[in-house]
C-alpha cells in the first residue's frame, strides 16, 4: 500500500519547505527508496500574472472568481493526475497546496489507488506568517494568508489535522510529525475488494452501477482498520451511478459549494440552510441527493421524510424540496435523474410523494416537467408564505406563491 502525505495551510507557513524535508526524511531513514514531491504552486506559477497582486485579492478572496476558479481547476487537475501516475508506479507521494473545499478529490485519489492519505493542515501565529511573507517579498499576499489561516483552522473537516509550527525548526516539525503521523490519517483504503466495498469515502465512490443504496461501514470490526476523525471520513450513500453521473448523499463540505455557487448567481443564499440540510440528513429527517457530474457537484435535491407544512403536512407523506441543477449543465437530464432517485426513495416509505412549484413564469419549465411526470395539483389552490390562500385573497407572484402537486407511486 502506498502513502499520500498532503500538507495544506495558508501561504507563509512553510508547506513546500516541510514537504521537501519530510520526503527526504522518508528516504534517508530507509522507509522508502524514492518519494515523489509535488508542489502545487509549481503548476500555478505557469500562469503569468500581474506583479500587483493586491488588485486581485479583496478581503482575502479573489476579485475575479471566474479567473480564479479556472486557475484552481487547472492546478488540481494537474496535481491529481500527476499523483495518480506516481502512485500507479508504486511510489509514495508528498504534496503541498492549499486545500479549501477540494478534500473529496484527495479521498477519491486515495480510494482509486488503495492508498493511505495523511492530511496535515499547517498553521502558525499571525506574526510569524506575516514575517515570512514579507521576507520573501510577497506583502500583497498577507491579507490572503490571514483569511486562509482563519478559514482552514475553523473548517470542521480539519479538526484533529491542524499542526502549529510556530517557533519550530523544520527538523523539529519533521521529527514531531513523523512520530505522530498516524494521528493525521484520514483515509484508509483496503487492498482487498471486500474491504474496499465497505470504505465509501466522501467522494461517493462505489463499485455498483445503476440505482443502489450503498452505505459505508467504518470501524475495526468492519474493515480491519482503525478510523479517526469522523468528520473527515464521512459515510456516504450512493443512490445512482453511471459513467459520468453519480448521485450520492451529502457531505459537510457540500454546503459551501451551494453557498458559493448561488452567490455567483447573485442569489441570496444562507449558509445555515445547507448546514441544516446536512444536519437533518444525519438525524434521519431529510434525504439529500447530491449529483456529481465528472466529479463535480452540479445541483441538489432533497426529500423531507415527515413534512409538517403544506396540504399533506403531518401525514408522513414525503415531500420533494429544493430541486436545482446548476445553470451551466441545464438540459442534461440530471434534473430528471434526481427526480427518479427521489421518487424511488419516497416509494420505500409511502404510496404518494408531493412537491410545491412556484407559479410565476420562471418556474414554467419545472411546471411542465412535473405534469409530464404525472404530478397533478392537489386541489387546495395556491399557497402563499406557507398559508393556503382564500378566494380573492391578496398575494404577490413571487417565489413564495406555490402550487402543491402530488404523484401516486404505486
Amino acid at each position: 500500500m502506498n502513502d499520500i502525505y498532503f500538507f495544506s495551510g495558508p501561504c507563509g507557513v512553510g508547506k513546500s519547505t516541510l514537504a521537501d524535508a519530510y520526503a527526504k526524511h522518508l528516504t534517508n531513514t530507509g522507509i522508502r527508496k524514492q518519494v515523489y514531491v509535488i508542489h502545487g504552486d509549481d503548476f500555478h506559477q505557469g500562469f503569468v500574472e500581474t506583479d500587483y497582486k493586491d488588485s486581485f485579492w479583496k478581503e482575502g478572496q479573489a476579485a475575479d472568481q471566474i479567473v480564479w476558479t479556472e486557475i484552481l481547476q487547472f492546478n488540481w487537475e494537474c496535481i491529481i493526475e500527476t499523483a495518480g501516475k506516481v502512485l500507479a508506479r508504486g511510489l509514495d507521494v508528498v504534496i503541498d497546496y492549499v486545500v479549501e473545499e477540494e478534500k473529496p478529490l484527495l479521498l477519491k485519489l486515495a480510494k482509486e489507488h488503495a492508498a493511505k492519505l495523511y492530511y496535515v493542515v499547517l498553521t502558525a501565529s499571525e506574526d510569524v506568517i506575516r514575517q515570512r511573507i514579507e521576507e520573501r517579498g510577497d506583502v500583497e499576499m498577507v491579507e490572503r494568508a490571514m483569511f486562509l489561516k482563519k478559514e482552514l483552522e475553523e473548517l470542521p473537516e480539519n479538526r484533529g489535522h491542524v499542526f502549529d509550527n510556530t517557533g519550530k525548526a523544520v527538523s523539529e516539525e519533521v521529527a514531531e510529525l513523523y512520530e505522530n503521523m498516524e494521528s493525521y490519517l484520514c483515509c484508509i483504503e483496503a487492498a482487498d475488494d471486500d474491504s474496499a466495498e465497505k470504505l465509501e469515502m466522501a467522494s461517493g465512490n462505489s463499485s455498483s452501477e445503476g440505482y443502489a443504496e450503498v452505505s459505508s461501514d467504518n470501524g475495526p470490526e468492519d474493515s480491519g482498520k482503525e478510523f479517526r476523525n469522523d468528520i473527515s471520513v464521512q459515510e456516504t450513500t450512493v443512490y445512482y451511478r453511471d459513467d459520468k453521473l453519480t448521485i450520492r448523499s451529502m457531505v459537510a463540505e457540500d454546503a459551501k459549494v451551494y453557498y458559493d455557487t448561488y452567490m455567483s448567481y447573485n442569489w441570496h443564499p444562507q449558509m445555515e440552510t445547507y448546514e441544516n440540510y446536512y444536519r437533518e440528513q444525519q438525524n434521519g429527517e431529510r434525504l439529500v441527493f447530491v449529483p456529481e457530474y465528472e466529479g463535480k457537484v452540479v445541483g441538489i435535491c432533497t426529500l423531507v421524510l415527515h413534512p409538517t407544512e403544506g396540504p399533506w403536512g403531518g401525514q408522513n407523506i414525503p415531500e420533494i424540496v429544493d430541486l436545482c441543477v446548476f445553470f451551466h449543465i441545464h438540459k442534461s437530464g440530471i434534473g430528471s435523474k434526481l427526480l427518479d432517485v427521489a421518487e424511488a426513495e419516497a416509494a420505500k416509505r409511502s404510496d404518494t410523494v408531493f412537491l410545491a412549484v412556484g407559479c410565476h413564469s420562471g418556474y414554467g419549465p419545472a411546471q411542465r416537467i412535473y405534469v409530464k411526470r404525472g404530478y397533478i395539483p392537489d386541489g387546495s389552490g395556491v399557497w402563499y408564505q406557507n398559508r393556503q390562500l382564500d378566494q380573492y385573497a391578496p398575494c404577490v407572484n413571487d417565489d413564495d406563491l406555490l402550487l402543491f402537486m402530488s404523484k401516486e407511486l404505486r
